[in-house]
């Protein structure tokens, strides 16, 4: 039984939401200056800059754009900490709160599901220029060391599909697999594959694997576009943040 998920596919929320709280920061460092009628220091400029420029790196996604925002993270907890203790004032409600939201934060983006779009452009399935379907269908995976696995695959496209994995099944990021996956009343398509996105579930993605194939040979090309044109045909686009090729 094929899925259907006809929605477009989209930017996880939580990088527009993280951006825009970035700009507002700013806004709100810019009024708490004015509203003290302070001097302005360097850092207070460092910060007005790297506000935009972290937002900018959230939004469009870059590596860079990580690395800025899990170190200003880690920065406040450490500024945070070292003056609540200069201060005396750890066991304020303020405090704990403001620093368990920086602490979920940090935790968030350095989850493998959100960090991995960062750090390699093929995983960012909303630029993804080859349209997935949702559909069901069984793929065992080989690699010359190891035990094949028998999986369940759930969206294919004529670049890769996305399968599932069990709780004792694993492949490693990269890894170079022989791939037979069998659709249908269609024989079986045999294809050289690579391991290019790995989640162990989330709330966005069951625990599995995005297999990018390898160029087949002919009678295999030939048979992928026969059962693509059938997968097609049944209408079943998928938005799922799975991501095969």
């Amino acid at each position: 039984m094929d899925i259907a998920n006809n929605k477009p596919l989209r930017k996880p929320l939580t990088f527009y939401l993280v951006a825009a709280g970035y700009l507002v920061a700013m806004v709100l460092n810019i009024f708490q200056i004015y509203s003290l009628d302070r001097d302005i220091y360097p850092h207070d400029v460092l910060f007005i800059i790297l506000y935009p420029v972290a937002a900018y790196g959230i939004f469009k996604v870059k590596r860079w754009g990580w690395y800025l925002v899990v170190g200003h993270i880690l920065f406040l907890l450490i500024i945070n900490v070292v003056l609540a203790m200069r201060l005396g004032y750890v066991i304020d409600a303020l405090f704990i709160q403001l620093n368990l939201l920086l602490v979920f934060f940090l935790w968030y983006f350095l989850r493998s599901s959100v960090r991995s779009p960062f750090h390699n452009p093929a995983l960012r399935w909303w630029e993804r220029q080859h349209t997935r379907y949702g559909a069901t269908f069984e793929v065992t995976l080989r690699k010359a060391s190891d035990p094949a696995l028998s999986v369940d695959g759930i969206n294919l496209s004529s670049r890769g599909c996305f399968v599932k994995l069990a709780d004792d099944q694993n492949v490693a990021l990269h890894d170079h697999v022989e791939v037979e996956l069998k659709y249908d009343e269609f024989e079986p398509l045999h294809a050289r594959g690579r391991v290019t996105w790995v989640t162990g579930g989330s709330e966005f993605n069951p625990k599995g694997a995005g297999i990018a194939f390898s160029r087949p040979d002919r009678a295999n090309r030939l048979l992928l576009k026969a059962i693509m044109r059938v997968v097609r045909d049944r209408g079943v686009k998928t938005s799922e943040n799975t991501a095969p090729a």
